[in-house]
C-alpha cells in the first residue's frame, strides 16, 4: 500500500465475525468500517466511499444481494470492488457465476473461510 489507507466497509450482522474482520483488517493496515445490516451498509458506502465493500449476504431485513444492486445503481458504485461472503448459501459455483455476472460483484467467500484468503482478496481488489 501507498502511504493513504484503503478503506474497507464491512456489512456484517454476525457481531463476533464482524468484529474479528474490522480488527484483522486494521492490523493490516487498512482502515475499516463495520455496519451490522444493509440499510446501514448502503448508508455508509454513500458517506465513506470505500475502496472496497466486503458483504453478508445474509443480513437481516435487506439482503447482500439487495445491498449491492443499490450499491451499483449508484455512479460512485459502478467501479468499487464488492466481495460477497455466505455461510447460508452454500453453491459456490452458482454464487460464484451470480456474484460475477448479475451483481458485477468481484468474488465470493464461502465461510467459514481462512482470514490469509480474505486477505489476499483485499489485497487484489483495494
Amino acid at each position: 500500500m501507498d502511504g493513504t489507507p484503503k478503506t474497507i466497509l464491512i456489512v456484517e450482522d454476525d457481531f463476533v465475525g464482524g468484529l474479528m474482520l474490522f480488527d484483522y483488517l486494521k492490523a493490516h493496515g487498512y482502515r475499516a468500517l463495520l455496519v451490522r445490516s444493509g440499510e446501514e451498509g448502503v448508508a455508509a458506502f454513500v458517506k465513506h466511499h470505500p475502496d472496497l465493500v466486503i458483504l453478508d449476504v445474509a443480513l437481516p431485513r435487506r439482503n447482500g444481494f439487495e445491498v449491492c444492486f443499490d450499491i451499483r445503481r449508484m455512479p460512485e458504485g459502478a467501479s468499487t470492488p464488492v466481495l460477497l461472503m455466505s455461510a447460508v448459501y452454500r453453491d459456490q459455483v452458482h454464487a460464484e457465476q451470480y456474484a460475477r455476472d448479475d451483481l458485477r460483484a468481484q468474488g465470493f467467500l464461502l465461510k467459514p473461510f481462512e482470514l490469509s484468503e480474505l486477505l489476499a482478496r483485499v489485497r487484489a481488489l483495494a
